[in-house]
């Protein structure tokens, strides 16, 4: 599997393809001298991930992506790993020093560096098709999950997205620029925000704007270029707030969604201000890409299955099933088997055009949440907490998601003696800010609890079994 010609500019380093190629080839050359196999990667620099990433499956290395960048994320992910390459805190791992091989401020090209390197005399980056990438996402034992991908899967992926949407993005009458407020490290940054755009040869900003009023000042500055933005949906949430977007609308080419369904008033209101509601994709780490669709009205939100994929949905338990091409090959479950997936769904109609089904999504079937699109295990949030030596007990719930409140996270304790005696010499502010401090060594601030609620004693029935919905109505 090899590069095609590709006329990929990088905005934000104003860098073309073929000096792109060639940092890639001199990481390619930095790794293959390396004994070890498998290397966890971990950069928060898009730029550079992009130059290690290819770097290391032209070296015909294993990847290991983390799911966030915490220390412990980073050390219990190394159990995976050889090696660590990347930036990050100093830890007492195995890593590779990169500051000797690549410096930021020597990115920018000079013509004499590009006339030694012509494109035409450069080697073409190579890589077989079934180098390995290891996600990790939350499983249903309360544990962090490997995801196993190949960079095949990754690319028929890429391949799929680019027969369904690039109608409209080449229908544009400006160059296009691909933007992003998402982050590389997760399978839907890494698709839409990289693979995407860089496979396919198109323009691409990677910085991530974590602002609305940082993303409109950078695209007012290429006013010759329509923008195709990658985002989430609570970034369109927050943005129908104070709709900055509006100033350049005329520039935004299409807008992108995923990680959670995106509610359909707001998609209608983003449709109304800016011309175009977001393309929603559904899928999850382990079964990549499922269905799109793009609201037209609070009626019409039904899921259009992607082409390569076929669905179907359980009488009893209501549970989609799905067979995809880049879905993760688990241990038991072969290529073309049917993989049922955490979501209820309703089967709604066909389309007579393509013949694929659509259907509506019903909710989650598990404790398996998405806060903010970070998808985590409330089970493996609660586990952590029953490690602590102040916790007797601890239920973790989902709490909000009604009245447009948005969902976050909740916990309840029965208290060790330990943890009686501190909350005592502390106050219940400090108590619970100690609770949170741990946990964001394990997980991102974001799905960490909110709220916490003291118990002297959890509620059990005269089965045994806990009564969840007494502990629920703490929260309101």
């Amino acid at each position: 599997m090899k590069f095609l010609n590709t006329n990929t500019y990088f905005f934000e380093q104003d860098i073309e393809f073929p000096e792109w190629q060639l940092q890639v080839l001199n990481f390619e050359k930095i790794f293959t001298d390396r004994e070890e196999k498998t290397w966890l990667l971990y950069e928060q620099d898009s730029y550079l991930f992009s130059i290690l990433f290819f770097g290391l499956l032209a070296a015909n290395k294993e990847i290991v992506l983390p799911q966030n960048g915490q220390v412990l994320q980073i050390e219990q992910s190394m159990q995976q790993a050889d090696i660590f390459v990347g930036s990050l805190p100093p830890l007492n791992i195995l890593s590779l020093d990169i500051s000797r091989y690549f410096l930021k401020d020597a990115i920018k090209k000079t013509s004499s560096h590009i006339a030694s390197h012509r494109p035409e005399i450069l080697k073409e980056i190579e890589f077989s098709e079934k180098c390995q990438i290891t996600f990790f996402t939350s499983g249903s034992s309360g544990k962090p999950k490997a995801i196993l991908k190949t960079i095949e899967q990754l690319l028929l992926e890429v391949s799929t997205l680019e027969k369904t949407f690039s109608h409209i993005i080449e229908g544009s009458d400006k160059s296009i620029i691909f933007m992003s407020t998402v982050s590389h490290q997760h399978i839907y940054g890494l698709l839409f925000k990289l693979l995407w755009p860089i496979w396919t040869g198109r323009n691409l900003y990677l910085k991530m704007f974590q602002y609305p009023e940082h993303l409109v000042h950078k695209i007012k500055q290429y006013p010759n270029n329509n923008v195709v933005l990658i985002s989430s949906p609570a970034y369109y949430h927050r943005l129908v707030a104070d709709n900055l977007l509006v100033q350049i609308k005329t520039q935004l080419n299409s807008l992108f969604s995923s990680g959670g369904p995106l509610n359909s008033d707001v998609a209608l209101q983003l449709d109304s201000e800016l011309g175009s509601a977001p393309f929603e994709v559904l899928g999850s780490t382990e079964t990549g890409g499922i269905a799109w669709r793009k609201v037209a009205s609070n009626s019409n939100d039904a899921w259009q299955l992607f082409e390569e994929i076929k669905c179907k949905v359980d009488d009893k338990t209501e549970r989609l099933s799905i067979i995809s091409p880049y879905a993760s090959h688990e241990q038991g479950r072969e290529k073309g088997d049917w993989f049922v997936t955490d979501d209820r769904a309703e089967i709604v109609q066909k389309n007579l055009q393509d013949k694929n089904q659509r259907f509506k999504l019903l909710g989650r079937a598990d404790r398996i949440v998405k806060i903010e699109e970070k998808r985590c295990s409330l089970d493996e949030i609660q586990a952590r907490l029953s490690q602590h030596v102040w916790v007797e007990q601890v239920y973790v719930l989902a709490i909000g998601g009604k009245n447009g409140k948005r969902i976050s996270t909740g916990a309840v304790l029965e208290l060790s003696t330990l943890g009686n005696k501190e909350l005592g010499r502390l106050n219940k502010f400090k108590f619970d800010q100690g609770l949170k401090n741990y946990l964001k060594d394990y997980f991102e601030a974001v799905v960490v609890p909110r709220k916490f609620r003291h118990l002297k004693n959890f509620p059990f029935n005269s089965q045994g079994k806990l009564n969840k919905s007494q502990l629920e109505a703490l929260f309101g």
